[in-house]
């Protein structure tokens, strides 16, 4: 029976837990790393991380961390591990050796890479997987088998075995989530099993004998897949009204259902972990003042902007109005970035934190409770999701589909915060989508975080405009799935050129293609490639 995977409030929006940085670009790319090293026994000794050509993925490594996320994930560090950002020193430290490149011709997978890898014991394997953006991934190849797998479960591929299969479900019991079979280009068979729990090695070394082939796979989302998971309880918010109305619970209650149809987690579980994300969130937005502005690190390719607006907002010379402040004071908190500070994207690296600047500003200043803050990121899950359903909610949809779809829930998010029932939840998130279709998704390589700051800290400060438009009764016309419906057209009938990329939008000027050569000097100097100092005196 095929797996149920749709858009996950945990998995997909309001995730993963990380350290600062873009989910697609830091942490996706750290779960990749993750999958290649597992597909070792051994510590990893030499690998090379290839790029398609036609992707021009080499023009922008490092802008995002991704070269760090790639081999930290590579050295098994988690997407939360501070240790990713010394990446390149503690591969150098443990005597790996590694090279960044392009493959000889593009692979039928646009946008994968393909790691070569070499053990310490000299065992050899490969890999052909993909950050597919928000943190998520997908893996297409495993030492030559071709395989689909997203890491939401527990996973191991067998190989070299004699004899017919075992009876999986009699082996394997309710654990087991889905058995395929695979086949490499010389012909050899391989079986990929998909647990919701750890498999056992004794066990499969019992059922195929000790000269079987294994290799192991963390889950490496936090909701894994079960056979007992639900179909998608609404696709749409006039589903989800109706979900409410149907069974006679509040338009929050039928979004925390949703939440249990996907998990199989109980009600208990699933509020604890949108406690958990709103303490990551808070501590993200206080963290400058927390650490002291003056104590915060200014980085080659990142300012702590948020110090200029600290000292401008004591000259008195602010012209927002007080809300607004507030909520600026906390999206350049977000923006800094600091390692160690844990965030949560939603959609994007940074987003949740812009998202949740606006609703920690609005409940401060109005006055509201806890758990209507809660509420408001429980109603900014539910449109995260259906997002995640309807467009590909990315940089490749433009900017829309990451700042765009932030403010979407933030004004969502508000709206429910302030009383608005779902029509009014609805009519804000589609206003404020409107408002962001069309904008590339266009940051500057080495552009020192422009033009993302000015998009993500417009989708904060917006939140509450679109919130009020819907309180006051003003229809957009346009059901928000209708919109975001828009967006998958636009995404597919546009050239990715214009839409997102280190070749469109404001990546045309002078200054960011200055931009773009310091960030393939200067800053990207010496770590495209690595040669261990025992490689050397070997060779």
């Amino acid at each position: 029976m095929p797996k149920l995977f749709y858009p996950d409030f945990f998995n997909d929006v309001f995730g993963p837990v990380m350290q600062p940085g873009s989910s697609g670009s830091f942490a996706g790319t750290s779960r990749v790393g993750r999958i290649a090293r597992h597909v070792l026994s051994s510590a990893p000794k030499r690998v090379r991380i290839l790029f398609n050509p036609a992707g021009n993925h080499l023009l922008n490594l490092g802008n995002m961390m991704d070269d760090r996320g790639y081999l930290g994930g590579l050295q098994d560090f988690a997407t939360d591990d501070v240790r990713l950002f010394s990446a390149h020193e503690l591969a150098r430290k443990a005597g790996i050796s590694y090279a960044f490149g392009e493959l000889e011709k593009d692979n039928r997978w646009p946008g994968s890479v393909t790691f070569f890898l070499e053990g310490k014991d000299g065992e050899k394997g490969s890999l052909v997987a993909q950050s597919v953006g928000g943190g998520m991934v997908c893996t297409y190849e495993i030492n030559g088998f071709p395989v689909i797998w997203q890491a939401d479960t527990y996973a191991v591929l067998i190989w070299d075995t004699d004899g017919p299969s075992p009876s999986w479900e009699e082996s394997f019991g309710d654990s087991l989530d889905q058995v395929s079979e695979a086949k490499d280009h010389e012909g050899r068979n391989a079986w990929f099993l998909e647990f919701s729990e750890p498999p056992k090695k004794e066990k499969i070394v019992s059922l195929f004998g000790s000269g079987v082939s294994f290799r192991f796979f963390p889950a490496l989302l936090p909701v894994v897949t079960t056979t007992g998971r639900k179909p998608q309880l609404f696709r749409t918010v006039e589903e989800w009204r109706d979900v409410a109305k149907e069974r006679n619970i509040s338009f929050v209650q039928a979004a925390i259902q949703y939440e249990k149809d996907f998990s199989g987690w109980d009600e208990a579980r699933i509020w604890a972990y949108f406690e958990h994300i709103a303490s990551i969130l808070d501590d993200q937005i206080h963290s400058l003042e927390r650490i002291g502005y003056d104590n915060a690190k200014d980085t080659p390719n990142l300012p702590i902007y948020g110090k200029e607006w600290n000292r401008y907002q004591k000259q008195g010379k602010v012209l927002e109005d007080s809300l607004t402040a507030r909520i600026i004071t906390y999206a350049m908190a977000t923006n800094a970035k600091i390692p160690g500070v844990k965030i949560v994207p939603g959609p994007m690296g940074t987003g949740g934190g812009y998202l949740f600047s606006a609703l920690r500003a609005v409940q401060e200043s109005r006055g509201y409770s806890h758990q209507q803050l809660l509420d408001g990121l429980v109603v900014a899950a539910g449109i995260g999701a259906l997002a995640f359903t309807h467009a590909h909610t990315s940089g490749e949809s433009g900017c829309v589909g990451e700042s765009g779809v932030c403010c979407a829930m933030a004004s969502a998010a508000v709206t429910a915060m302030a009383g608005g029932d779902g029509v009014a939840v609805e009519h804000a998130a589609s206003m404020a989508l409107m408002a962001n279709m069309g904008i590339p998704c266009d940051p500057i390589p080495g552009g020192k975080e422009f033009p993302c700051l000015t998009r993500t800290v417009r989708a904060a400060v917006t939140a509450p405009l679109y919130a009020d438009l819907a309180l006051s009764g003003i229809d957009p016309l346009v059901p928000y799935h209708e919109v975001l419906q828009a967006i998958e057209v636009h995404r597919k009938e546009t050239p990715a050129c214009q839409l997102c990329g280190p070749l469109c939008g404001i990546n045309i000027t002078r200054t960011a293609k200055q931009c773009q050569q310091f960030l393939q000097g200067d800053l990207m100097a010496g770590k495209l490639e690595y040669e261990a100092q025992e490689e050397k005196e070997h060779a």
